[in-house]
Parts: structure tokens; C-alpha cells; sequence
């Protein structure tokens, strides 16, 4: 058997594991038969334990509240992030809605232009890029300007709003890295759980240990108090032993036998006996209440370690539940936001396109297209930094994902730890109450005779002859009262 049989404290847990944690010690039905038969006396003390829903060893709900909060917090402090957010998702469904809008605006472009004027197309791209589209049109030739005008109301239009917002999309993703914050975040926090982990570890590892340290001191409890119960039995059985014969002989000088001078003797020394072993036992009783009270005082100490893993496993809670918070809604808008800018990155590349071969379809001599070149320029600048947006956000997307995986790492083990904790301080409230349970078997006729003078023989001081020695009075006195007795 695994189990130490003889540790009551050893057999205490495996009881409790055995019937309140699914067994994962793995104890057999066998092993369990002689546990509850070696310990049969104390299975009500065991039930008694296991039955209790209220553990006073527990943490205090508002504690493990403040520990959580203070994981969280810490985690601010050393991600730099406040945890939020609202303002990443709202930008990232803007950059999709306006990657989708620059989609469909090349197809619908011309239909809006050749309603109402190429004064709407340059007025919507100033909007859209600012300086960029004014910079645009000031180094646009008067001539080409002129060109570029008439022509927004044919086919080039599609292009111009292309270029403008690819330009203007891929100019603000470089401006702003959409998630860069967030994805930081998570950066850093793949330290934070792999040393969480390791502290897990460490928790469980030392409330093992402190398991084992408490019932190494169970069962000295243990021991001391049956080895005092062992020696104020044999205490007993001698005061038993000295008391009959200290009675039989005060009966026979009762009644009226004289006793003999050994007889006497022996009188004297029962009493002392009798005395010696009634001190012995409350002696034995005294150092029993001082040895087993420091052993459990010892015990006692073992809550600071259990409130510290209860603090360790709040604090992470707080990690997790922050980290929680922000990094899966991190990963999908890495995506959302990649997704926007290959859909810019495309559109753009498309607009550059058209506007490349609007700008080679003219006449050079007199330049009635080259002024396109401008704006197949804007959307290729604007596809290429989306493209490196998408390539970005994907990537940063796959880091996020790492760290989503060792927080649900760590939030497992941290509840395995948790249901470890539940067991433990079940074991060591069992621990406790073992000892508190311990009684020592203190007899209550120990006290030492009361007459400890041997009582006259009946008539013995009365007619005797003249000098015949008193058989009561000892012999050193005799001599003193009368110095003729030899």
C-alpha cells in the first residue's frame, strides 16, 4: 500500500481524497477496507470533517477579490495598457468600411461623376488624403489640370477615387499601425504567463510539501499523545497496585492484627508510591498539553502558505481574466484589420493600373493624359504600404494567437491548481481538527490517601503490659521517651 496505515493523518487524507476528489490518488477498494478498519475509532471524526461545508481555513471571498485585482493591475502596469478595447474594434471596422468603399467606388465612381461634375471627385479626394490630394493637384500642369478635369467625367473617375483612397488608407495605416498597442500587450504578456506557469507549478509543489510536513507533525502529535496515554496507563495500574495493598494493610491494623515492622515499613512506602504515581500522571498530562500545544502552534503556520497560494492563484486569476479582456478580440481585428488592407492593397493596385494606362493612352506631345501618372503613382504608394499592412497584421495576428494559447495554458492549470488547493486545505483543516481531537485518558481516583498515618490496631494502647513497646510508635522514639528501651 502507498499509504503509511499507521499515519492517521496519512489515512485521514486518502479518506477525504478517496470520497471527495474522484480518487485521483488511486486507491483501491482494498486499500481503503483496512484504512477504515485500522481506523475505525476515528471515521466519525473523518465524516465528521468531509461532511463540514464550512472550512474556516479558507480564504475570505473579498481577499481573493482584492488578489485578483491586483494581478490585474500589475499586468497594466507592466503591459502598459489599460486593457480596453472599444477604440481598436471601431477602427478596424472603419479601415474594412473604407477598403470596401474604395472597392466599390471605382465601379460606381463614373455613374456619380457624369451626374454631378469632376468638381465633386477633387473636392472627396481632398477629404479623403488632405495635403496629399492638394499636393496632387498643384503639380498637376495647368493644362493637365484642365485635362484631368474634363476627363473626371469619363472613365478616369473610377481611378481617381481608387488612387486617392488607397493613398489615403495606406498613408493613415503606416501613421497609426491599427493594434500595434494591443499586440505589445500580448508580446509582453507571453513572459507574464510562462512565468505564471512556473509560479503554478511552484504552488502546487509547496502545497505538497506542506502536506507531507503536516502530517509528519499529525502524527507526532499523534505519537506523543498515545505514548502519554501508554505511560499514564502503566501509572495507573501501579497506583492500583500500591493502593490495594495499602488498603489490605490498613484493614488488618483496623482490625486489631498488629502489623510487623516490615508490614509498617511497607505502609509508608505504598503511600509514597501511591503519591509518586498520582504526581506522575498529572506530570505526564502537563508536558502531553505543552508538547502537543506547540506541535499544533507549529501547524498553525501552515495558513500563511496557504493564503499565499491562494494569493498567487488570485492574482493570476486578475492576469488572465485582463488578458482576456482584449487579446482574442486583438487577434480577430489583426485579421479584419489585414483583410482591410489587402482589400485596399488591391484596389489600389487596380486604380494605379488604370490610371497607368489611361496616363500612356494620350497624346504626350500635349499632354492630355500624362497628368494620370500623378495618381497611378498615389495608388501604387497606397497598395504597397497596404500591402505591407496586410502582411503585418497577419503576422501579428499568428504572436496574439501564441499568447491566447498560454493564457488558456494558464487558466487551466491555474484552476488544476485551484482544485489541488480545495483538496489541500480540506487535508490540512482535517489535520487540525485530528489534533484538536486528541484526549488523553486521565484518571480521576489518583489523588493520594488522605490518612497517611497507619491507623491504631484496635486496643492496642489499652492494658498493655508495663514497657511493652507501643508497635505504632517508631523506634527512634521510643528511645527518646524512654532511653532503657533497647
Amino acid at each position: 500500500m502507498s499509504i503509511n496505515i499507521d499515519s492517521e493523518a496519512a489515512c485521514r487524507k486518502a479518506y477525504l481524497n478517496y470520497h471527495c476528489y474522484g480518487n485521483s490518488m488511486g486507491i483501491s477498494a482494498d486499500e481503503m477496507g483496512q484504512i477504515t478498519q485500522k481506523w475505525e475509532g476515528k471515521l466519525n471524526s473523518w465524516q465528521a470533517t468531509v461532511s463540514n461545508d464550512v472550512n474556516e481555513y479558507e480564504f475570505d471571498d473579498s481577499d481573493y477579490s482584492n488578489y485578483k485585482d491586483n494581478g490585474k493591475k500589475a499586468a497594466q502596469d507592466q503591459t502598459g495598457y489599460n486593457g480596453g478595447k472599444g477604440s481598436m474594434i471601431g477602427r478596424g471596422v472603419g479601415d474594412a468600411a473604407f477598403a470596401l468603399t474604395n472597392a466599390v467606388g471605382q465601379t460606381v465612381g463614373k455613374k456619380v461623376v457624369q451626374k454631378v461634375g469632376g468638381k465633386v471627385v477633387e473636392k472627396t479626394a481632398e477629404k479623403l488624403v488632405g495635403k496629399t490630394s492638394e499636393e496632387v493637384t498643384k503639380n498637376l500642369s495647368g493644362k493637365a489640370a484642365e485635362n484631368a478635369a474634363k476627363n473626371t467625367t469619363g472613365k478616369a473617375a473610377g481611378f481617381i477615387l481608387g488612387c486617392t483612397m488607397g493613398l489615403a488608407t495606406g498613408t493613415a495605416y503606416m501613421a497609426k499601425k491599427p493594434n500595434k498597442d494591443q499586440k505589445e500587450a500580448c508580446d509582453e504578456l507571453q513572459n507574464v504567463m510562462a512565468n505564471n506557469q512556473v509560479a503554478l507549478q511552484d504552488t502546487q509543489a509547496e502545497m505538497e510539501a506542506m502536506s507531507n510536513e503536516l502530517i509528519e507533525l499529525s502524527d507526532q502529535a499523534n505519537e506523543v499523545n498515545e505514548e502519554a496515554n501508554d505511560e499514564i496507563q502503566d501509572n495507573k495500574s501501579e497506583y492500583d497496585m500500591y493502593k490495594a495493598s495499602y488498603e489490605e494493610l490498613k484493614a488488618k491494623a483496623e482490625s486489631g492484627e498488629p502489623l510487623t515492622e516490615d508490614e509498617k515499613a511497607l505502609y509508608k512506602e505504598l503511600i509514597k508510591y501511591m503519591t509518586e504515581a498520582g504526581e506522575l500522571i498529572s506530570e505526564t498530562q502537563e508536558e502531553t498539553t505543552d508538547l502537543v500545544g506547540d506541535l499544533y502552534g507549529d501547524m498553525e503556520t501552515y495558513q500563511d502558505g496557504y493564503d499565499y497560494a491562494a494569493e498567487t492563484m488570485g492574482e493570476i486569476e486578475g492576469i488572465t481574466d485582463y488578458a482576456e479582456g482584449f487579446d482574442s478580440a486583438t487577434r480577430t481585428m489583426c485579421y479584419v484589420e489585414a483583410a482591410a488592407q489587402g482589400l485596399n492593397a488591391a484596389s489600389s493596385a487596380k486604380a494605379a493600373y488604370e490610371a497607368g494606362t489611361f496616363a500612356a493612352s494620350g497624346s504626350w506631345a500635349f499632354g492630355a493624359t500624362a497628368w494620370a501618372w500623378a495618381f497611378a503613382a498615389m495608388g501604387g504608394a497606397g497598395a504597397a504600404m497596404s500591402g505591407v499592412g496586410t502582411a503585418e497584421q497577419i503576422k501579428w495576428a499568428g504572436e496574439v494567437g501564441t499568447e491566447i494559447d498560454m493564457r488558456q495554458d494558464t487558466q487551466n492549470f491555474n484552476a488544476e491548481t485551484m482544485s489541488v488547493y480545495d483538496e489541500e486545505i480540506d487535508a490540512y483543516d482535517g489535520f487540525m481538527s485530528g489534533v484538536e481531537d486528541l484526549e488523553m485518558e486521565i484518571p480521576d481516583d489518583v489523588a493520594p490517601p488522605e490518612d497517611t498515618a497507619l491507623p491504631p490496631t484496635t486496643g492496642e494502647t489499652v492494658g498493655l503490659p508495663s514497657g511493652t513497646p507501643d508497635p505504632l510508635v517508631p523506634d527512634d522514639k521510643k528511645k527518646e521517651e524512654n532511653p532503657t528501651v533497647m
